[in-house]
């Protein structure tokens, strides 16, 4: 039975196979997991592609541009709110998918250790040699509407 806040909402259920447990969760954990790993695998193939443009400079040309920091900084935020926490969900009310999400959650880490290791490999860690105006404002931009919507959402 359905408590009168979920009436007329759909819901998926998550059981057990032995279905001793059993878990309701609403359209939008059903909706944010998906969306969120698929615009993680487009955030992770946008990382490859930049870093492969920069590989086509030399050596000493190669350095950390803004713009993969904000992509660093989205990914992370992406798989921290749109997988880690609705995973997390759904193995706190289910314990039997709880080493499904430590499973997850280890492997995000792994991919980002990857990520940030081949970018050290390359040398691309460097302070940037040069930063345009463009790029200073929209990066400022963006990290102030960020911070904005932080705000926004946290204190009103």
């Amino acid at each position: 039975m359905l408590a009168p806040w979920q009436r007329g909402k759909s819901y998926a259920v998550v059981s057990l196979p032995d279905r001793r447990w059993a878990a309701q969760f609403g359209d939008s954990i059903r909706a944010i997991l998906p969306v969120s790993s698929i615009l993680l695998g487009f955030l992770f193939a946008g990382f490859w592609w930049t870093l492969n443009r920069e590989l086509t400079f030399k050596a000493e040309e190669r350095h950390f541009k803004l713009g993969i920091g904000l992509q660093l900084i989205g990914m992370v935020m992406l798989a921290v709110f749109g997988v880690v926490l609705p995973m997390r969900a759904i193995a706190y009310a289910n314990p039997g998918f709880l080493p499904d999400y430590r499973g997850v959650v280890l492997a995000l880490i792994v991919i980002f250790g990857y990520m940030l290791t081949d970018l050290g490999h390359y040398g691309v860690f460097k302070w940037p040699k040069y930063r345009t105006r463009p790029e200073k404002f929209l990066f400022a931009g963006t990290l102030l509407m960020v911070l904005a919507m932080i705000v926004k959402w946290y204190f009103f």
